[in-house]
């Protein structure tokens, strides 16, 4: 890709982008699911489907407090929300010359208070709220001080994973071109980040009737979707 930052630091912007949008998603997501929950005894309510749409795969056997512990706080599991939130921290610690030091502030304070409800074993998914505040000032943060490329790297990041975590919970289709509509107008001003052919393989997906017909179809189209990017 044409562009006047490394190869390493595009690529970081691009996933800092996609981790700060997918810990913000994950967390309303979670509380959502956990509202589901709180008021039946453990282990009634199974947690697995929710879990399985983030590709967490924890046997049905074991409790869904046991489950919910495992997609907060599990340093092993990938898509974990600390992991999200301490590969966040790492994307940024390569950027902080590019997102500034109050941007980088809000996501130590992330990374910082994961760990100490990890420490906590809480399981109380209120008390993670104020990750969710970091977050929405993060990007507060990003849009007044970030320009240019950096900015087009980030925000094409933020909405590739809004449509990633919007198909594994299969959000209502207007929902989804609305998000696609604005990653469009990044392939005409940075048409160098794009594979044109998987762009519009999927553009013509999304308006197919079957996008939802089958996990294999919702798999292929993810597929598709995660390969668009050249960073």
């Amino acid at each position: 890709m044409k562009t006047i930052l490394s190869e390493n630091k595009a690529n970081c912007l691009f996933w800092l982008g996609r981790y700060a949008e997918r810990g913000y998603i994950m967390l309303h997501l979670m509380r959502r699911a956990y509202d589901e929950v709180i008021d039946v005894p453990v282990g009634e309510v199974p947690y697995s489907d929710f879990l399985e749409k983030l590709d967490v795969y924890v046997s049905s056997e074991f409790t869904t407090s046991y489950q919910m512990m495992v997609q907060i706080y599990d340093p092993e599991t990938v898509t974990s929300l600390r992991s999200v939130i301490e590969m966040m921290m790492n994307n940024a610690i390569v950027l902080r010359s590019e997102i500034y030091s109050e941007s980088f502030a809000y996501i130590e304070l992330c990374r910082d208070l994961i760990r100490k409800k990890a420490d906590a074993k809480e399981m109380n998914i209120t008390e993670l709220q104020p990750i969710t505040d970091w977050l929405l000032a993060f990007w507060g943060s990003i849009r007044e001080r970030v320009r240019g490329q950096v900015y087009s790297l980030l925000e094409i990041g933020r909405l590739i994973e809004h449509l990633d975590m919007y198909i594994r919970f299969e959000y209502e289709k207007n929902r989804l071109e609305e998000i696609w509509a604005m990653i469009e107008k990044y392939r005409v001003t940075e048409p160098e980040i794009f594979d044109n052919g998987k762009s519009d393989l999927f553009a013509n997906l999304l308006k197919s009737d079957g996008f939802y017909a089958s996990k294999e179809s919702k798999d292929l189209i993810l597929e598709i979707l995660n390969s668009i990017v050249l960073v």
